[in-house]
């Protein structure tokens, strides 16, 4: 028998948190996350956000984005966020979790170490025409 060690770290879930300007931003960092294996999902939704800037208290509606990762691939996923990230000082924090089922983190753990590239679903709804024999420039 092979024993692997295995890091505490790489096999605990957490959630990294940060907002955007806006929903757009919110989906491209998400997307690019996901892309680069950093998160296996990004969820996304408006929030109104009060907070002081500049000796002002402001009020603005922002997006929030929560990103699932593993403990050991979130600082590279924070990195990835700073870097994309329109705001000077954007808010982004990491939090831990205490609990998850067995399906949901074997579902993490499998996305974030699986091997090939993602395709969009735009992508995967050609290749299954083409699997059928359509093809865009031939009639079948």
């Amino acid at each position: 028998m092979i024993f692997e060690k295995v890091e505490k770290e790489s096999k605990e879930i957490v959630f990294v948190y940060t907002t955007c300007m806006d929903m757009e931003e919110a989906r491209a960092i998400g997307y690019s996350a996901i892309e680069e294996k950093l998160a296996t999902s990004a969820d996304y939704w408006m929030v109104n956000s009060i907070y002081p800037w500049n000796n002002v208290i402001r009020e603005i509606g922002q997006c929030m984005l929560m990103l699932a990762t593993t403990k050991i691939l979130s600082d590279k996923l924070i990195k990835h966020i700073e870097t994309e990230h329109s705001y000077n000082i954007p808010m982004i924090v990491r939090s831990d979790i205490s609990m998850t089922t067995p399906p949901y983190f074997l579902w993490v753990e499998n996305t974030l170490t699986g091997k090939g590239k993602y395709i969009t679903e735009t992508e995967e709804q050609t290749r299954k025409r083409e699997e059928e024999g359509y093809h865009y420039d031939r009639l079948k």
